[in-house]
């Protein structure tokens, strides 16, 4: 059984097609060689900073043109469950797959931003984390790297930051959406003390963001009949700093919470279990 279940995550860490922000459980904590993790996990991203980039609008009488824009992401909501697999006593393959939510993206333009809200998607994730060393004091150092990706995902209910006023509102019927993949790779130092494992982490970290939209107008034609839209931006601080902190409960049950900064502002916490 524990074999099919590492060939299964074996065949989707090849296949290439993945995506999410953490991995599964802390990046310090390891299964032992065979064993299987399986947990919970949550996570809020207060805040995620893109930069500027070149929005391209096509018009329906055949104009076009490009303007610089902002973009932002706010309160995603990631619920996932986790897998990890004990590759070796010092390395763990581990998946992650569940669902994102209840964000907001803010498209940023002097006079002319607008905030959609980021419908609910399907979101998994593959990743590979190891020890480094471990001296006997407890002090030890680890390695993880992950993929993470979601695909049309849509952005629906935009709303003028200046007036107020929503698309809907100035006749605006709007089909907007955007794929997302994410690749980290965190160094993190932790020191085990009984229960508790305290852990800072460094890394970096790299997002892309593929945006394309169609908003068609039914009542002021002066922009034509429709416009659509197309642009790709990336996130604006690479480095990431974590902090966090993994808790044995006792009966192979851990639990744990964690901060991310700068390149997202973001809250972490899970639990889960090995067999």
């Amino acid at each position: 059984m524990k074999k099919t279940l590492f060939f299964i995550m074996l065949v989707f860490f090849l296949s290439g097609t993945v995506a999410f922000a953490q991995p599964a459980g802390s990046p310090v904590s390891l299964v032992k060689h065979g064993k299987i993790g399986v947990g919970l996990q949550f996570s809020d991203i207060f805040t995620q900073n893109f930069e500027d980039y070149d929005l391209k609008r096509t018009y329906s009488d055949g104009g076009r043109n490009v303007s610089e824009k902002g973009a932002e992401f706010k309160d995603d909501k990631y619920s996932m469950i986790t897998l990890t697999y004990g590759v070796m006593e010092q390395l763990n393959l581990f998946a992650t797959l569940g669902v994102v939510d209840g964000g907001k993206m803010i498209d940023h333009q002097t006079n002319n931003s607008w905030q959609g809200d980021l419908e609910n998607n399907f979101v998994w994730a593959m990743g590979i984390k190891g020890k480094i060393f471990e001296f006997d004091n407890g002090l030890g150092l680890s390695l993880a790297t992950w993929y993470t990706r979601y695909d049309n995902r849509d952005v629906s209910n935009w709303k003028s930051k200046e007036t107020g006023r929503t698309a809907e509102d100035l006749g605006w019927s709007t089909d907007d959406e955007l794929d997302y993949w994410q690749v980290d790779a965190i160094a993190s130092a932790y020191y085990k003390i009984k229960a508790f494992t305290p852990y800072v982490g460094l890394g970096y970290t790299y997002c892309d963001v593929n945006y394309d939209g169609l908003w068609t107008q039914s009542t002021d034609t002066s922009f034509g009949n429709w416009v659509s839209y197309d642009g790709s931006f990336t996130n604006d601080d690479k480095l990431t700093v974590l902090i966090g902190l993994d808790v044995e409960l006792g009966s192979n049950v851990k639990a744990n919470i964690q901060g991310t900064f700068f390149s997202s502002t973001t809250v972490i916490a899970g639990i889960s279990y090995s067999f």
